[in-house]
This record gives structure tokens, sequence and C-alpha cells, in this order.
């Protein structure tokens, strides 16, 4: 199983499911991720920063500890 706090920039992958409980999951969709979308990781912050990711509805930051929550596969 890879999340998303495991891709490296560069990659693009599609979410599978998302884990966690309901508001875990609210705040995660209102940010545009769901399964089925595509998103592409384009920097890592060092020493367990925040993520950056590009994806259907823009370009946005996620934090560690919810982009683990974010199951996906590499596509592409």
């Amino acid at each position: 199983m890879l999340t998303l706090d495991q891709v490296p920039p560069g990659k693009s992958v599609e979410v599978l499911s998302i884990e966690g409980g309901h508001h875990c999951r609210q705040r995660l969709m209102r940010l545009g991720l769901r399964p089925g979308v595509v998103l592409k990781v384009l920097r890592s912050a060092p020493f367990s920063g925040p993520i950056l990711v590009e994806g259907e509805d823009g370009t946005f930051m996620i934090g560690r500890g919810m982009a683990s929550r974010v199951v996906v596969r590499e596509v592409g």
C-alpha cells in the first residue's frame, strides 16, 4: 500500500481511497482529494514538512499526517 506522503516529487498518482475518520475525509475531499483523482507531487519539504500537490482543483499544501491517510497508486 502506497500513501501520498511516500510519493517522491515529480510523480503522478491516482487516489484510491482515504483512510481515517469522517472529519479527515471531509477535509481532504474539500481539497479535491477523492477516489479517481490524479495528483502530481510537486515538492516535499524536508524534516517531515508539508507536501505541495497539484490536482484538478489547483495546487495546495498538505501536511504529512493527512497525506499518510491518502492511499494512492502510481500512474504514467
